[in-house]
């Protein structure tokens, strides 16, 4: 996946969710100079018509067949998530359907080794620190000052919180959430759809839909 360079020739691009996740987006989008964000959309009707960071708010995500065949056919999704990744995922997969480009956005406040593979959609926040031969899937969100260590593969759909650390070839299966401040041993495996909580030290594999927390962290379920 290419990456715009810093001030390139920017492109037109929409934003879906207008929350507080857009707004750090839009952050990134101003600090790389490479996208132009002319259009916001949101389900919640009561932000329509709304000035978002200087970005209106344009109505739902029906407006986005229209700005498609406007020209504007790069966008991002801009809704967070805490455990629940399944609206990312929808929002990521209708884009795709409709033909939107999906970008890695990249804050430039990021220390990335030269060999780390990004998908579609991947969006990494400010101070995160991505070392050698990581692969990281569609739609995963690297969240502020998040440490990923060499060779950890990162699924399609996962959030890893700020502050969150994974040791060396760490593997997080598609839609799993890994909380702020967590930290994880190198080598474990974390289980599709399963969340780690915040703070949580984990020392062994996560089964598939599994909720853990503590230090060490245990099953809650």
């Amino acid at each position: 996946m290419m990456i715009e360079p810093l001030n390139s020739k920017k492109l037109k691009m929409v934003g879906v969710g207008a929350g507080g996740h857009c707004r750090v987006l839009l952050d990134i989008c101003y600090q790389r100079g490479a996208y132009d964000v002319v259009a916001l959309t949101d389900h919640n009707e009561t932000l329509h018509g709304q000035c978002w960071e200087g970005i209106d708010v344009v109505g739902s995500d029906a407006e986005l067949p229209r700005l498609f065949a406007e020209g504007i056919t790069n966008a991002f999704v801009g809704v967070g998530s805490v455990g629940d990744q399944s609206l990312r995922k929808k929002l990521y997969d209708s884009l795709g359907q409709q033909g939107f480009q999906m970008p890695a956005l990249i804050h430039p406040a990021t220390t990335i080794a030269r060999n780390v593979d990004f998908a579609n959609g991947v969006q990494v926040m400010a101070g995160a620190v991505i070392n050698p031969n990581v692969k990281i899937a569609c739609n995963a969100i690297i969240n502020t000052a998040a440490v990923i260590e060499h060779d950890c593969v990162i699924s399609n759909h996962v959030h890893i919180s700020p502050r969150a650390v994974l040791g060396g070839g760490v593997k997080i299966g598609e839609g799993a959430h890994i909380g702020i401040g967590a930290t994880i041993r190198e080598g474990i495996q974390i289980g599709k759809g399963s969340t780690v909580a915040a703070g949580a030290v984990v020392i062994k594999d996560v089964e598939a839909n599994d909720v853990v927390m503590g230090v060490p962290a245990k099953s809650k379920l």
